[in-house]
């Protein structure tokens, strides 16, 4: 569909979520207004994705910062500015990394369905993702809608889970997927709760606040938690509420975390992917939704 005469773009749907941006070219200067019609568009909308646009490791920082305050993602440099993270199973010397190596184990965590950064009290608000060498088969990304999936509580649910806060904890996460060893991000964290039920800060519309990497839930029992925990994923996930991406080198990604779940399909070790990431640190704590 057309955008209208107030954004100097076009949308074109991606299937049950997101959206494609044509006639927007991030490599070149984006006006206020068009940044401002962008930004909208992540927050309407959730996913936007680029095509053939292969940009410079400075002007997805650029972009990053427009959003707001890049979060710091190298454990060890807290006082260097913060930047872009390469993701990628190519080692320094351009051979692919096998599934034992300890960095394999540490991006392994990108597996399990999650928002980035719910391990800080303040969690990340924007993700800036491009795609720098693209797999011939596999390394898909899919996304997940938690608004839509809270539309689609029954009331029952929705009211039980009022009040109620997962507790995320990255430690766990990093342990279950073989990663024992400390020193990455996340990783030194302290378990914290996050509201199950959370509003949008901008929209104001709810949605739900659940992760793989949230493995409790206060107030319920391990398997309680658990069956609560695997009930409201599979709502959030179902195939009609999310979308998969196969990536083509100069694609380019821009999400918001607090709407949307994501995870990384596991790498085939065949083939080389390096994708570039810029995290946007958040403004505020999660608001809890309640009913009025």
């Amino acid at each position: 569909m057309n955008a209208g005469s107030e954004h100097p773009f076009r949308t074109r749907s991606l299937g049950p979520i997101g959206v494609e941006i044509e006639g927007l070219d991030l490599r070149q200067a984006i006006s206020d207004s068009a940044f401002a019609a962008l930004r909208a568009t992540v927050v309407e909308e959730g996913l936007v994705l680029f095509r053939d646009q292969s940009l410079e490791p400075e002007t997805q920082i650029a972009l990053g910062k427009r959003f707001g305050p890049i979060e710091q993602l190298v454990v060890g440099d807290e006082d260097a500015e913060p930047s872009m993270v390469k993701i990628s199973n190519v080692d320094a010397e351009g051979r692919v990394r096998q599934d034992e190596d300890h960095f394999m184990k540490l991006i392994a965590i990108n597996e399990g369905w999650h928002t980035d950064s719910s391990f800080r009290e303040i969690p990340s608000s924007f993700s800036v993702f491009t795609c720098v060498v693209a797999p011939e088969e596999g390394g898909d990304t899919m996304w997940a809608h938690l608004q839509r999936a809270f539309d689609r509580l029954d009331d029952g649910t929705r009211s039980r889970l009022v009040g109620r806060a997962g507790v995320h904890d990255y430690a766990a996460a990093y342990r279950a997927r073989g990663n024992e060893r400390g020193g990455i991000v996340g990783f030194d964290s302290d378990p914290l709760s996050h509201p199950l039920l959370r509003e949008h800060p901008e929209s104001g519309r709810p949605g739900l606040y659940v992760s793989e990497h949230m493995p409790e839930i206060e107030g319920l029992s391990a398997e309680e938690g658990e069956a609560v925990r695997s009930k409201l994923l599979d709502l959030v996930t179902a195939d009609d509420n999310t979308y998969r991406h196969h990536w083509a080198e100069g694609d380019v990604a821009i999400w918001d975390n607090r709407m949307m779940l994501h995870r990384a399909q596991g790498f085939d070790q065949r083939y080389a992917r390096v994708m570039h990431h810029v995290r946007v640190a958040g403004s505020e704590a999660p608001i809890s939704w309640t009913p009025n």
